[in-house]
């Protein structure tokens, strides 16, 4: 029935829009016209978006983009940009949606609009062994002479931001920048997605200890351009059949990664 209505209200919505100006067509009309669709992706964040040793896409991203492309029976593109260039990548209409691991924040969506979550996870700390040790919560690092490493332009750094004022915030251009800091001991910590600091705190346990308790709360949903309700109509019903179906639980499975909603 939800699912009837949802395909009722879509048509309903795609002929309005197809009354109106040219201009104003849903861009997952443009999508099916052009034959292919466009997704913006900084491929640098595992197991979200990477790329393997044949240099390809792979991910969590990655997957789901091509589902919504299959939905649409069209090719699917990655257009690659760094992080601070994603939204105008979207804004300029270089791509039809950003799929990168990218929380929806209230000031981001003063630009942008988002599906429904497809995922959330939380933000906490890689710590370092030499330079803090017995720190077990964010507060213990609002502080003057703590150092804090955060990835530019990151929830975790507008998290280190609004938690830590007293503290210097070191902002590197990646995660990997970031986490070295707190690895050779030059920053206290590294705020940042929980199944990143959990990966980076693997690869050097004897250099770090990760504090786990949640700093903020992360949902994951995909970027399109504002002032469309026929394309996020569209998206959150494909979101909605993966989760009805299994799907969108089995994808999580499949990298590894527990939903916490």
């Amino acid at each position: 029935m939800r699912a009837g209505l949802a395909a009722a209200l879509l048509l309903g919505l795609l002929g309005l829009a197809a009354c109106g100006d040219p201009d104003t067509t849903p861009v997952v009309e443009q999508i099916k016209a052009r034959g292919v669709m466009r997704v913006a992706t900084e491929p640098t964040f595992r197991p979200f978006e990477s790329r393997d040793e044949n240099d390809e896409l792979v991910g969590f991203d990655v997957d789901l983009a091509r589902v919504l492309a299959a939905d649409l029976g069209v090719e699917v593109e990655f257009v690659t940009v760094v992080w601070d260039s994603i939204i105008p990548t979207l804004l300029k209409q270089k791509s039809d949606f950003i799929i990168s691991g990218m929380t929806a924040t209230e000031e981001r969506k003063k630009t942008v609009d988002y599906s429904e979550p497809y995922f959330h996870t939380v933000t906490c700390l890689l710590v370092s062994k030499k330079r803090a040790p017995g720190v077990e919560d964010v507060s213990a690092l609002n502080a003057e002479g703590r150092i804090i490493a955060v990835k530019e332009g990151t929830t975790g750094h507008h998290a280190a931001e609004q938690h830590c004022p007293k503290a210097k915030i070191v902002t590197l251009k990646t995660e990997n920048d970031a986490a070295r800091e707190v690895v050779l001991g030059r920053a206290d910590a590294f705020l940042y997605d929980l199944w990143s600091i959990r990966k980076h705190n693997r690869n050097h346990p004897d250099e770090t200890y990760v504090v786990a308790k949640p700093v903020s709360r992360e949902p994951y949903a995909i970027a399109l351009r504002q002032g469309d309700p026929v394309t996020k109509a569209w998206l959150d019903r494909v979101l909605q059949a993966m989760r009805q179906d299994g799907r969108l639980e089995r994808l999580h499975a499949k990298y590894g990664l527990e939903d916490s909603p």
